[in-house]
């Protein structure tokens, strides 16, 4: 059995892990333009506002399961992303409209499921590249109890 969190992870809940860790940010994924290469954008800066209690984008799946281990040893409780299955079954969360990574792969495992429409995109279940990060997509853990 699972419980499942009520809100995405946070900028401030991502900082922390980031901090103790001192992980490099992953690529957030861009529309083609000069400003790309200027002034690219990672979970710190992904080309709008947001304060520590919003959730976090622009990271990565692996930078997500990182977390996921990371609060698993904080808390000393197992925490995982959710599957496509149990993440439908989350509550929908406030605020701007993302999309959340799931474990679930996508046409293979060089992409992951995302779940639920965002801002960008309308599509409920949509594969993406799990290399980078994304300014719709954050992530959502659940306790295994």
């Amino acid at each position: 059995a699972v419980s499942f969190n009520p809100r995405p992870v946070t900028r401030g809940e991502y900082a922390r892990f980031v901090s103790a860790h001192q992980r490099s940010p992953a690529l957030c994924r861009e529309r083609a333009s000069l400003l790309r290469v200027l002034a690219p954008k990672d979970w710190r800066a992904p080309g709008f506002d947001q304060t520590e209690a919003e959730p976090v984008v622009c990271v990565s799946i692996a930078d997500a399961e990182a977390y996921a281990q990371w609060y698993s040893q904080t808390t000393g409780r197992r925490y995982r992303l959710p599957t496509a299955e149990e993440a439908q079954r989350m509550p929908d969360s406030s605020g701007r409209a993302l999309s959340m990574w799931s474990a679930d792969c996508g046409r293979n495992c060089q992409q992951r499921q995302v779940g639920g429409s965002s801002w960008r995109s309308r599509s409920e279940q949509r594969p993406l590249s799990a290399a980078r990060g994304y300014d719709d997509v954050g992530f959502r853990l659940v306790r295994e109890r």
